[in-house]
């Protein structure tokens, strides 16, 4: 079966938007982008784009000019949009999407019981968002998270395990990468390293979450039983996850 990100993006802005609706005033979202990044343009204008459709005030400004915050808008998170890993400090009640390191307390202390605390990075709460959604089971299940970054592989280990699934993390150098795959129930790649993972790797019986573009899909898909694909996949649902963390902190 193909997963797409859809459906449950659809189910997530319907709340978002019963909370605009409900508000008196919509706190807006504030990001801070380099320029020459390319992919963080494209996921810039996604959230523009996202934020009009849904009446949520959008912000942007280039890291060139600045970090202090508009003291004339209502604020509802921040994001930093940069490829590289910034020494980012963000108010804890605006850190929606977990970049500052004194957010992950909440997440790693564990004992979550199956909530999603509203600063996880929201790629990774999609992959399980996802999973959840289509209802891929995760209890006692072995999940092989290929990506060790803050923002996706290792928050996103922690949500597992708190639903009870076995995580082995697998990244650069990794021995013996395809046996991991292989064994794996639920395979999520998130290299951003295309063609990584091709059909040697999987087996019929798993759910692979093709994150970063590592998957070959047509070889992949015959052969497993679900796949989310990048275009149309995990993406979408990352958009709506962020504004679900904005309008959080809505009181209606």
């Amino acid at each position: 079966m193909l997963l797409t990100g859809k459906e449950p993006a659809n189910r997530l802005y319907v709340e978002i938007d019963q909370r605009v609706k409900a508000a008196g005033s919509v706190p807006g979202l504030f990001a801070l982008y380099e320029p020459e990044d390319v992919p963080a343009g494209w996921y810039l204008r996604s959230i523009q784009r996202a934020g009009a459709a849904h009446g949520i005030p959008v912000y942007a400004r280039p890291l060139s000019e600045g970090w202090a915050l508009p003291e004339d808008r209502e604020l509802g998170g921040m994001i930093v949009l940069s490829k590289t890993q910034l020494p980012v400090v963000i108010p804890e009640e605006l850190d929606v999407d977990g970049r500052d390191p004194n957010s992950h307390h909440t997440l790693y202390a564990g004992g979550l019981q199956g909530k999603f605390p509203r600063n996880t990075p929201c790629t990774a709460e999609g992959c399980v968002r996802l999973l959840e959604y289509y209802g891929i089971p995760i209890l006692g299940k072995h999940a092989v998270i290929l990506s060790r970054s803050m923002t996706v592989g290792r928050p996103l280990a922690m949500l597992l395990i708190d639903r009870d699934a076995t995580v082995t993390i697998c990244h650069s150098k990794t021995t013996n990468l395809i046996d991991h795959c292989s064994q794996a129930d639920i395979l999520i790649c998130a290299t951003g390293k295309a063609g990584l993972i091709d059909g040697n790797c999987v087996r019929p019986g798993q759910t692979v979450i093709n994150v970063g573009g590592d998957v070959v899909e047509e070889e992949v898909l015959p052969l497993v039983d679900n796949l989310c694909p990048f275009k149309g996949g995990v993406g979408a649902l990352t958009t709506s996850v962020l504004f679900k963390h904005v309008t959080d902190g809505i009181r209606v």
